[in-house]
């Protein structure tokens, strides 16, 4: 009689998607994108400055605020995918994929920024007419401060969501013995 050995062998998990981490940098751009366009379209249809009353008063904090948040949800949904879709049970590979995302998503943003912006500025001296010069170093002095702010708490967010996406189902750990069948 002859004996036939089977080991069982344990799935492999996935550690690093590069897929989802492309899957989670695509949903933050399209709801960042989507809802972007959104909010300045409000925040731009409430200075009217063909109006008697413009409200000119407070929107560039509403909008700077606008996109803190939008930058938050954004990449939260964006991390949570790459988390889900590594098929990682790990939370931890969940934050790092959710952390790749935040990554690649300022990558990408920094790259489309200076795509449309490049024409408008030659040698890094804006066009003449555009703006004065203080405007412009107004304009970067507070917009900094709302960049570091939107950009930790968005890491923050996307770290949190890559870990929320991590499949939380817990299977019973597999026993490596192997299986001893008689075969006639």
């Amino acid at each position: 009689m002859a004996t036939q050995t089977f080991t069982q062998v344990p799935p492999r998990e996935s550690y690093f998607s590069w897929a989802s981490i492309f899957a989670g940098t695509f949903v933050f751009l399209a709801i960042e994108a989507t809802f972007g366009v959104l909010g300045a379209a409000v925040f731009a249809s409430a200075v009217t400055p063909s109006s008697n009353n413009p409200v000119a008063g407070g929107t560039e904090w509403g909008f700077g605020i606008w996109m803190v948040v939008l930058s938050i949800i954004a990449l939260y949904f964006g991390g949570k995918t790459a988390g889900k879709l590594s098929g990682t049970a790990d939370r931890n590979r969940g934050m790092y994929q959710g952390l790749t995302v935040f990554g690649m998503s300022i990558f990408t943003s920094i790259l489309v920024t200076a795509l449309v912006l490049g024409p408008t500025v030659r040698g890094g001296v804006p066009n003449p007419g555009t703006q004065p010069v203080h405007t412009v170093a107004d304009v970067i002095a507070v917009g900094g401060y709302w960049l570091f702010v939107g950009l930790v708490l968005s890491m923050i967010a996307a770290a949190i969501g890559g870990a929320h996406g991590a499949q939380q189902k817990q299977e019973p750990p597999i026993e490596r013995r192997d299986n001893i069948r008689q075969v006639a």
